[in-house]
Parts: C-alpha cells; structure tokens; sequence
C-alpha cells in the first residue's frame, strides 16, 4: 500500500524528503556533542564533618549512624564508606529504576531524623549526586605577568572564576594553587598580665584607704600597750595617750561604719530580687508557663511512644491494618477536637470583634493564625486518612520539640540580668529553680559579715566608752591610775583584737575581687568565641512603620577588616585606670597564608590551575568553545595574562568525530562500489546510493527528538549501520530490477517489487533490531553505555526500511524506465564453481560440520584463553600528565615534594617538543574532592602542535631523565585516560571487624599478589596510615587523684589548638576565617603532651604538680588515616595494576584460586573487586543480552516461517559468525572485550538474514516439485548474488573502524574487527554449512503435496 502510494504521488515523496533533510539539518546542529553517553550515576555522596575527630571517632560517631540511616531509603543496593581524620563520606549505590532527585530528599530527611543526636562539632551533611559532568570538560593554566602569588589569587578569585562561571553552560570553575588567607588570634600573655597588672592596681588601690586607717588605728593601739608598759607612772602621758587611741577608735568605727553601710545597702537589693524571683516562680503566669511545658514533655512522650510502637509493628500481622486504622481514626478524633476548640474560639473572636472597643487588628490576626492551625489540622487529617499516620505523627513530634526548645530559650532569655549578677547561671530551664536558694546564700553571707562588723563595732563602742570612763577616773581618782593603766591596756588589747579581725575581713574581701577581675579566668578560649560571634553581628531584626514608609530594622555591624578587629571591644571593667577592653589588648593578631601548603608552577612562574565543569545537558564541545573564546577576550583585555589550556574534552570530541564521519564517508562509498560492480548499472546504484544519506539524516533526526548526542557511541552506531542499511534497498531494487527486465511496466514493476519483498524485509530488519532489545534487561554501566548505541543502530534500520519502501520504488519509477541487460560472465563462472563445490560438500557434511565445530570451539578457547578486557578508552593527543609522589614505604614532606616538582620540571624542560608545563599541589579545587592531596604533584604537559615527537616519546624521556630521582615519576602519554570511571588494575576488599586482624590479613593477601606473575605496583592498603601517640590511662591509678579517663582526655584537649573557625572578617575583596588560639597552643609539640602536669591538693590540704605519666602511659603507635567500610562493614582494599604482558582477568583468576587456600578467621572475608570485577559482572551482562538476543531472533524467524526446525536450521548461522569474530580477534591481537561482545550480539541480527534468503528459496524450490538435493544447489547458486552483495557492502562500511583510522577508532575497533571476520566467515560458511544442516536435518518428501 505504502509503495503504490510513493509511486503514484512521487512529489508527496519528494517534499517528505525535503522536510526530513531539513530537519536533518537542525537536528544535527542543535545535537549536543559529547566524548561519551550521558550516564546517570546511580551514586550519592554523603560528606559529613566533625572537627578534630580521629577516623575510628567519625567512623563510630557520624558514618555508622548514617549508614544505618541509608540502609533503609528506598531502592538502596549498597553502602559504602569512608571515615577520614575530621570528615567522613558515605557512598549510597540504588537501583536503576530509582528517581535520584527523589533519593536526595528522602537522604535529606533521614540525616534530619539522626542530626540532633551529634554534637556541636559534627557540621551539616552535604549530600551530592555523582555525575560525569563533575569531571572538567577543561583544566587550563593561569599567571600574569608581574603579580606575585597573593596577587593572582586575589585576581582569579575576583575577576577571572566570576567570569568564566557566567558563561553558559559552564557549571563552576574551580582553582588549585589559591593562597588562603586566614586571621590567627593568639592570646598573649604578656599583655594579659599587664592588663592584670592595670586591673589590681585599680582593686587595691580601693582596699588601701581602708586599709591604712585599720592599720594606722593598730598601730596606734600597739603604741598605747608599749607606753603603758614603758610609763606606768605618768598618767598624764596615759591620759594623753588614752585620748588619743580613742580618736583612733573613733576613726575606726567610722570606717566600719562605712562598710556596714554599703553591705546593708546591697543587703535590700538582694532580698528584693529574690523577693521578686520567688513572686515570679509562684506566679498564676508561671505556673501555667510551668503546667504548658509539662504538658508538652507529656505530649512529646505520648507522640514518642506511639511513633515506636507503630515502627515495632509488623505489616504482614493480619491486626495490623485494624489497629492502624484504630490509631489513626484516634488520631483523627483528637484532631477533631482540637478543630473544633479552634473554632469555638474562633466564634468567641468574631463575636469579640463586634464590640466597639476591641482591637480589630489583633482579632484578625487571631482569627487568621486560628484558620491557619484549622487548615493544618484538616491537612494532617487528610495525611491520616491517606494512611500517612506516622509522618503525621513524627511531624507533630517534631513541631513540639520546636515549641519546647523555643520556650525553654524564651524563659531562660528572661533571666538575662540574674546571669550578669553573677550569683548563678541560667543556662536551661531547671537552673530556673537554682536562682532563689543561690541569692539566699548570698544574702546569708552578707548577713553574716554584717553581724562579723556590728559586733566589731559593738567592741569598738565599748573600748571607746571605757576610754572615756578612764579618763574621767584619771582626775577623780590618781591612786588608782596603775589600776586603771592595767584595765586600759586590756581594753586596749581587745580593741586590737577587733581590728585584726576587721582587717582580716577587709582582706579576703580585697581577694575576691582580686579573684573576680583575672583576666586569665575570664579571657578562655571559649569565652573569647563567644566574645568574637557576639560582638562581631550584624542582622535584620524585623521591619517598622512609619506611616506609609516600611524600614528594615538592623542591628549590630559585622567587622570589616582586620584593623577593627583589633579595636573589637571585649569588655568593660568599669575601673577608671583600666577602660575598656579590645581585642588588640589581650591579644596578638596576624594574617596568614597557606604557601606552605600550596604549589603551583607554570612554565616555571607561579600560577593558578583552573578547572572548569560544564552543566549537564549542555554540550562539552559548545562549552569549552565558549571557555575558549573567553580566554582570548581576556588576554585582549589583560595583556599580562597568560592562560594555557592543559585539558580540553572539546579537542578529543572534535577528533572522534571527524574519525568517525571520514570513516562514514569511506565506509558509504565503498558500499556504493560494491553495488556498481554488481549491478554494472549507475541507475540502481545512484537510488541505492541515495537511502544512504537519507537514511543517516533520518536517523539524525530521530537522536535529536529522543534525546541522543553525538557521542563516539552512537556516531559508531551510524558507521555500523550504514552498511547495513544498504540491504533493505538493495533487496528492493533487485526485485523491481527483476520484473522490469521481464516485461513489466516500470510503474507496476515498481509497486508489485516493492510488496512482494516488503514482508521479507520487515522480517530481516526485525531480526537485526532485536538483538538491541534485551538491552533494557541489563543494569548499570552497560546499559547506559551501549543504549545509545542501540538505539542509533534501530533508528538508522528502520529509516533505511520505510526509505526503501517510499523512496527507492518512487525513484526508481523514473531511473528505470528503461531496461538494461547486465552480461556477468566472470561472476557465473564463480557461480558455477560454486555450485559443484556445494555438491560434493553435501556428500561429506558430517565432515563439514565436524570441521565447523571443531574450529568453533578452538577458536573461542584460543580467544578466550588471551583473557578479557573492558575497552580501549586511552586516546592519544598533544596532552600528557605526569605524576610525582613519594616511593612505596617512604613519605615526602610538602616542601620535598615540591622541590622534587621543580627538579623534574627543571630536568624535562628541555626535551623536543614540549611547550607548556604546567604543576600543582594542594590547593583545594576539584582535584581533591576526586581524591587529589597533598601528597602528589599534578603535572600537565603540552607539546607543540607542530612537533615530530609523540607523546609516547616524551613520556619515555621523562622517565629516563627522572628515574634517579628519590621519588617516584609516573608519565602517561594518554591525557584522557577514562579508565578510572570502570576501574584498573585487580582490587580486593578485606573485610572484618577488627582492624589489627584486618591489617594483618591485608599484608597475606599482598603477599599474594606478590607472588603472583604479572601484577605490579602492589599496595597493601596499609600506606593510609597516621602516627599516632596512644595515651593510656591507669584508671586505678588517676581513681586515687579523683580523676577519670574522660577527666584526662579534657585535660590533654585543653592544651590542643582548636581548628575551627571562631568568626568571618567580610571585606570588599575578600572573606577571612578567624581562629583561636593560646600562646601555648600556637607553640605546642609533642613534648609538651609528654611533660604535661596536673594540680593536686593532698589530705594536709598541699597543692602538688602531678606528672600525667604517673597515672597514664604514653607510646606512639600507627593508626589508619582512613577507615573503609561496605555494606557497614570495615574493610581494607589491597591493589595491585597489571603489567603490559599479562592480562587482568586471566591474573584475577589466579589471584582467585590463591585467595580460596587462604586461611580466614571467621567473621572475615576477602571479596574481589576493581576491573576484574567490572569486566566480569560486564560480560555476563552482555551474556544474557546475547541469549535474548537469539531467543527474540528464532521467535521471529518462527512467525515469518511459521515453522519450529527451519528458524533452528537458520540458528546455525550464529556459531559460524561468532568463530569468525573469534578469528579476526585473534588475527589483530585483540582481547574479548564488552564492545567485542557487543559485536558478537550484533552479528547474530545480520549473520541470520543470508541464512533467511538461503532457507526461503530452498522452501520455495521444493514446494515448486524439486528435489531436496537439487534445491539446496539450484537456492546456493541463485541466492550467491545477493548474498555477497549485503554482506559486502556491510563488510566494506566497517573496514575503516576496523583498521583503526582516525583518532578515537581505538574503542569502538574491536566490535568492528569481529563483525568483519564474522561476517566474511560467516557469509563464506554459510553458503557451505547452512546447507548441509538442511540437507541433515530434514527429509526427502514431496512439499508440493504437503501445500496442497
């Protein structure tokens, strides 16, 4: 129907043409091209900090709560993970079928159930989604000309990264070799005591009036007793001296009178505080505060309780359903309630509103805030009732957690003044309760020294009244002036007394305030923080009207630069002398870079290496044009700077691509040759010649509307169906060819050809696009890979299919109007040869099939005995990179890491052809986050375009002119190496509990390895190890100084430096971190650990400094600086890479069989993993697509043939092809690998359709009355033509990818070299063996009657 409708309405054709061409056109260039498929990486990261925690601490305190939090999201199929020195990262593997973005929120929402367990030094989880895309599309070299390092960093940071990231496309650019420039506050003691010094100046110098007066009055009393005792008999000396003291006494009294008032007007304030603190705690408004707090612990608990006994039910209980729909219709009921109370209350409002006195606006809002607790509560119904009862229950949990912790702060925010009295601190809301019994003890001190004072000057009140007696008695009675001198000195010595004990007062008075203002006390690492964040603020605290006018309302102001850091005020001490107190007072405070740390050369000059990452969905090609382009509008614009492209994907893409269009281009016109040697008629090849580039544009457009880039996957998947699409044409023009000659009209001769193939050629495109269905039964890497590839194959086949059954009959019903003889005398002198060959392989077929097998299996088992390999995904540019670290078993400080960088590019720089060097370390960047540190150098190398040498030749000068160095030189010659995305080398994972056994495993396994013939660079997975300086606490031994281990480990804590960030200095160009830290922690070694002392007070009340080895031993052991754990399991991963002469399957099966005999304890396991394990877990991927591949191809033969042992006899085709392919393998050299694989597969979808032609006319001879043996023959010989046209001109259009030409044919190489020798065999084999299978499998019997 289809072709009747081309023929008779050609230009309805035509404009078909037209519009597909067109859109060929756009497709093609809006079609985003790509090195690779866009794979969506079914990972996610999950990067955790926690500050100053060693690996075992992460490992126990962050990664296993959240790999136990991840082991149950959904579509979970693994979990791995990785606990650093203060971070941790857990790696969550999940299902294909599962929605990623989906994934991320429930991660999310399950670190949120588990984040408050964790303390203040564990920071919020980062989670990340792995995508190829995170890869840099480009690594370019930056430095200018004249700036020093600081300045280039500040250059890159603020003009260059902003501008490159503006660009379309471009995800982020990263930098490696910045300068970070940070603000270190060390506290120094020396003005710390001069502080202290100013601050008890100013104390004492309150004491010392008071003082001198005590003094001077005992003084003076001390002078009375002496002239008592020196004078007895002058009495009017006594007189004058009694007198005297009784002035001082006087004074005396003053002084204490002046004290007691002070006390006894602190006395009153405090009893009021408490008096109002006590009305406050027993107060209607309190205790309903008090009463709603408990209520919400009780609420939590109820809600707590509830939430856990749902978890504990079992879902496959039949009482489940009943009593979780008992619970939630409870829930509901409650709820209910709780609306209907809202709406009383809201009725009560409405009808308050109504009076003429109420406030309308507070109503609304009321009314509002009630009608939006009424929508929530509808909400949390309908969530019940659509069976969500526990999210319901755990988002309520969650809100009365929230309210309790807001009301706790409330409360306690409101005892803000009793904190600063000092008396007791309010930190939660039971310290509430604390506040009134400390300010009872305060006021009791204070009565008490009121009494100590009264009772003083009771004394002093009495002294001086008896001084006065004894004066009066002096002039009434002079015979008993010795008597009264005596009583004198008595009272005088109890006056003195009184005044020593006044005095003693007054000093620990003065000690306490002493006490109270050191500044060593009060100026601690983590006060000093508080001061920093508290004092460096700046934040909106909400808007304000004025009329019609809305004004933000902010307050505080951030410090701005490092000069107001230092004039940042701490404190006031209210002393006249002292003032206030800044930061610059009490501390030291410099700016620091991390050059130490940081290394970047280019060319020999300091620089900067950029990395640039490219959106996903975006074209690699497109964005780094876009990169490229920028970069020569900023050297216009900068004259001074000089940027490098070190990698660019664009370069190889545009490569692949012209590779694999020129071998397009050749594989096309090979197949139209074939053609015009065949037909020896341009008319048949030009409409033949034609579907070729129609079917590519067809396929094109397809790609573009499902999504398919250009990548070397699928524009192989172009240059393996252009040989192919040939077929359905060639069919076609053969059979309109055929009945034109007979002497048919050219228009039914056109239409009748066409319908009498149709059903034969939707059968053969049938057979080869299925062999691509069971790709959607695969999983992982080889699904993603090899789709597109599938899919462009299908896409090329079926335009190739609906072009021969539109275009070609439409065509050829003008080209062919007139007949033409073809003479083929030579090639019926084949057919012929042909023919009687046939005959006598017919005669001995068992040997024939004999000979078959046994070359099958042979060549299989000398294919597979090479090994197997994943692919060749190294291709070879004017970019190389080179790798420098320390040797095994040895480390390499930063700095001789460095020096050694710039030996090596000093050494190499010389060398023919190389023009850019390029190096770096540290640094930060995307290079870390990918696993990059500080313990290598990175080194990029560009060759001059125009140079002779090869990379792979400078690659070997490097490592000769390196190979003495005291450090290890890695080159490769292949920049764009993406071998790492698949694994290399054989990786085994010991896994086990303990890690001493685990590192005493490790090593066997290594020695393994080692012992093993073809492994090299053999790692133990012991390299990550840190030193580590173990304490061990006697407990009994720290018991008897009152101390615990958890008392020592605060000890040893406080005499380390903190590496966290106190605040952020934001200024115009830059932000700077702020740390903390003492005097002794900027300056502590590990010998201030070993000689660290503690104070000790004995029974007799003696303070001792006590040596920490008295209680703890001290010994410096190892310890892992990475602990590794799968499935939340430790384990450790011994490696090893596999030399050039030995391939790493066949290595890994060694290494397998050695690993059996290894004696484990139980609990502990040794699992195989790398590119061994890829490679395998690949092929039986690949495996099972091949079975449904044949299972999809004989059902289709068995419907187009409506037999069972004929589609079976055609099967046999299959084996042929695949020991073809096997044989080519052999012949190039080449390994089996997944993309050879992939080229048997598609061999069982084309080898089948010449068994289909040759089966199909035997068929049809024998039901026409011939004999079986002459319809084998009489079907070879007719059929050869065909035959050898569609496979030849397949054959052809694959021989370029074949015979590698062009850069980046390396990969896809082995699929062609198998479908070649497949095919050339195949085909060969078929016309011989297929036939004699027939003439074995079926009977002599007349077909004719069987039909009729």
């Amino acid at each position: 129907m289809i072709s009747k409708f081309s023929v008779k309405k050609p230009y309805t054709v035509l404009v078909g043409v037209l519009l597909v061409i067109v859109l060929g056109i756009v497709s093609f260039m809006k079609t985003t091209t790509d090195l690779l498929p866009s794979l969506d990486l079914q990972y996610a990261l999950i990067i955790t900090t926690d500050m100053g925690a060693s690996p075992e601490k992460v490992e126990m305190e962050v990664t296993a709560p959240i790999e136990a939090a991840m082991a149950t999201t959904t579509g979970i199929k693994n979990v791995g993970s990785m606990s650093y020195n203060s971070y941790s990262i857990v790696t969550c593997e999940y299902d294909d079928s599962v929605n990623m973005d989906s994934v991320v929120i429930e991660i999310q929402q399950s670190l949120d159930q588990i984040s408050g367990y964790w303390g203040e030094n564990v920071g919020t989880p980062m989670i990340m989604k792995i995508n190829p895309d995170m890869l840099p599309v480009m690594t370019a070299a930056v430095d200018v000309d004249g700036m020093s390092a600081l300045e280039i960093t500040e250059y890159v940071e603020n003009e260059l990264i902003p501008a490159f990231e503006s660009l379309e496309g471009v995800a982020s650019a990263s930098a490696s070799g910045l300068l970070k420039e940070t603000v270190i506050v060390t506290l120094d003691q020396v003005k710390i005591d001069a502080m202290n010094s100013l601050i008890q100046k100013d104390i004492k110098g309150e004491f010392t009036k008071p003082e001198k007066e005590i003094n001077d009055a005992i003084a003076e009393i001390e002078e009375g007793k002496e002239a008592l005792k020196e004078a007895p008999d002058s009495l009017s000396e006594v007189f004058d001296q009694t007198i005297e003291g009784k002035e001082q006494l006087v004074e005396a009294e003053s002084e204490l009178k002046k004290q007691l008032s002070m006390l006894e007007k602190q006395r009153p304030q405090l009893v009021e505080m408490r008096d109002m603190l006590n009305e406050q705690l027993n107060s209607e408004d309190f205790l309903q505060l008090k009463e709603q707090r408990t209520a919400l612990i009780n609420q939590i608990s109820s809600l707590e309780e509830q939430i856990k006994h749902i978890e504990s039910l079992d879902e496959s209980d039949p009482g489940y359903a009943g009593e979780m729909t008992a619970m939630g219709n409870a829930a509901i009921a409650a709820l209910e309630k709780q609306k209907t109370d809202l709406g009383d209350k809201k009725t009560k409002l409405e009808q308050d509103k109504l009076l003429p006195e109420s406030n309308v606006t507070e109503i609304d809002a009321q009314i509002t805030e009630i009608n939006t607790q009424i929508g929530m509560i509808d909400t949390q119904i309908a969530a019940i009732g659509a069976g969500y009862l526990n999210d319901v229950l755990k988002a309520q949990y969650e809100a009365l957690k929230s309210g309790l912790t807001q009301l706790d702060q409330g409360v306690v925010a409101g005892f803000a003044e009793v904190n600063k009295s000092g008396l007791v601190k309010v930190e939660k809301f039971e310290d509430i309760y604390n506040i009134v019994p400390a300010l009872d003890a305060a006021i009791k001190k204070m009565d008490d020294g009121i009494k100590q004072m009264e009772d003083a000057l009771i004394m002093l009140s009495e002294q001086k009244d008896m001084l006065g007696t004894a004066t009066d008695t002096i002039n009434l009675e002079a015979a008993k002036a010795a008597i009264e001198i005596g009583t004198a000195s008595g009272d005088l010595s109890v006056a003195s007394k009184a005044l020593e004990d006044a005095k003693e007062a007054l000093k620990e008075a003065k000690e306490q305030a002493l006490d109270s203002a050191d500044m060593d006390g009060i100026l601690t690492i983590e006060t000093l923080s508080g001061l920093l964040v508290a004092q460096n603020f700046d934040m909106p605290a909400g808007y304000a009207y004025d009329d019609d006018t809305q004004y933000l309302v902010r307050v505080g102001e951030a410090v701005q630069s490092v000069k107001e850091l230092e004039e940042l005020v701490l404190m006031d001490m209210g002393m006249d002398s002292v003032g206030v107190i800044r930061l610059g007072d009490v501390a030291n405070i410099e700016v620091l870079d991390n050059s130490d740390e940081t290394y970047a050369i280019i060319n020999g000059n300091p620089g900067v290496t950029l990395s640039f990452e490219k959106q996903t969905g975006y074209s690699t090609g497109e964005v780094t044009d876009r990169l490229l382009e920028k970069f020569e509008s900023l050297e216009k614009e900068n004259e001074d700077l000089n940027m490098t492209v070190l990698m660019d994907q664009g370069i190889f893409i545009d490569l692949i691509v012209d590779s694999v269009v020129q071998n397009m281009i050749i594989g096309a016109f090979l197949a139209v040759l074939v053609l015009a040697i065949f037909l020896k008629d341009f008319r048949p090849t030009i409409v033949v010649g034609v579907s070729i580039p129609l079917s590519v544009i067809t396929a094109i457009v397809l790609m573009y509307f499902t999504d398919i880039s250009l990548n070397m996957i699928s524009l192989s998947g172009l240059m393996l169906g252009i040989g192919m699409l040939v077929d359905n044409s060639i069919v076609v023009i053969e059979n309109i060819y055929r009945l034109r000659n007979e002497g048919m009209s050219i228009r039914k001769a056109c239409v009748e050809g066409t319908n009498q193939v149709a059903g034969a050629i939707v059968a053969s495109t049938l057979t080869t696009v299925c062999v691509y269905v069971p790709i959607i039964f695969t999983e992982g890497m080889t699904k993603q890979l090899f789709v597109d590839l599938a899919l462009t194959i299908a896409f090329t086949l079926a335009a190739s299919l609906l072009v021969a059954l539109t275009v070609v009959p439409a065509m050829s019903s003008y080209t062919l109007k007139k007949p033409k003889e073809i003479k083929t005398t030579g090639f019926d002198k084949m057919r012929d040869w042909y023919g009687r060959a046939l005959e006598k392989c017919l005669n001995h077929r068992w040997i024939v099939i004999f000979v078959t097998f046994v070359l099958l299996i042979g060549s299989a088992a000398l294919s597979l005995s090479k090994g197997m390999t994943f692919m060749d995904m190294e291709m070879e540019t004017n970019q190389m990179s080179v790798t420098i670290a320390a040797k095994e078993g040895e480390r390499l400080t930063f700095q001789e890491l460095t020096e050694m960088s710039d030996e090596v590019i000093e050494r190499i720089s010389d060398i023919e052809g190389i023009d850019t060097i390029g190096a770096s370390a540290g640094g930060g960047g995307t290079s870390s986050l990918l696993g990059g540190d500080s313990e290598s150098v990175s080194m990029y190398i560009l060759l001059d375009e125009n140079a002779e040498v090869t990379t792979s030749q400078v690659s070997d000068q490097i490592m000769e002119r390196t190979k003495d160095l005291e450090c290890e030189v890695t080159s490769s010659a292949a920049s764009m190496d993406m071998t790492a995305m698949f694994g290399s080398g054989l990786s085994m994972q010991v896994k086990g509990r303990d890690l001493d056994k685990l590192q005493e495993i490790a090593k066997e396994v290594a020695k393994i390895l080692e012992e093993t013939e073809g492994t090299v660079d053999i790692k133990d997975g012991l390299d990550e190890t840190t030193p580590q300086w173990t304490i061990t606490v006697d407990k009994e031994k720290a018991a008897e100084y009152g101390l615990t281990v958890a008392q020592v480990f605060q000890m040893v804590m406080g005499e380390m430096a903190s590496s966290s960030s106190a605040t952020t200095i934001s200024t115009d160009i830059k932000d700077y971190e702020v740390y903390l830290q003492t005097e002794e922690q900027s300056e502590l070694v590990l010998e201030d650990i070993k000689t660290l002392t503690f104070t000790h007070k004995d029974k007799e009340g003696e303070e001792k400094e006590i040596s920490l080895t008295e209680i703890a031993a001290m010994e410096e052991t190892t310890t892992l600086s990475t602990i590794h754990r799968d499935s939340q399991t430790r384990y450790i991963t011994v490696s090893c890479g596999i030399d050039e002469e030995h391939n790493v399957t066949l290595v890994g099966d060694v290494v397998r069989e050695k690993l059996e005999t290894l004696d484990l304890p139980e609990g502990y396991e040794v699992e195989m993993a790398g590119e061994d394990q890829t490679i395998k877990e690949s092929m039986e991927q690949m495996a099972l697509m091949l079975l449904l591949a044949v299972v999809f191809i004989y059902l289709i033969m068995v419907a187009q043939f409506q037999s069972l042992h004929l589609p079976f006899i055609i099967m046999f085709t299959i084996p042929l092809a695949f020991t073809g392919g096997f044989m080519a393998l052999l012949l190039s050299g080449k390994e089996v690998s997944v993309i050879a694989m992939l080229g048997f597969i598609m061999l069982a979808g084309v080898i089948v359709n010449n068994g289909i032609v040759l089966i199909e006319y035997i068929t049809q001879a024998r039901q026409e009355g011939k004999l079986k043996r002459e319809a084998i023959v009489e079907a070879g010989i007719i059929r050869l033509r065909p035959i050898l046209m569609t496979a030849l001109t397949t054959i052809l259009a694959m021989v370029p990818a074949s015979l590698g030409f062009g850069e980046g044919a390396e990969m896809m190489q082995p699929m062609s070299i198998t479908m070649v020798g497949g095919l050339v065999y195949g085909t060969v084999l078929t016309l011989i063996v297929i036939p004699c299978v027939y003439d074995l499998f079926t009977r002599e019997k007349n077909m004719v009657e069987e039909e009729l």
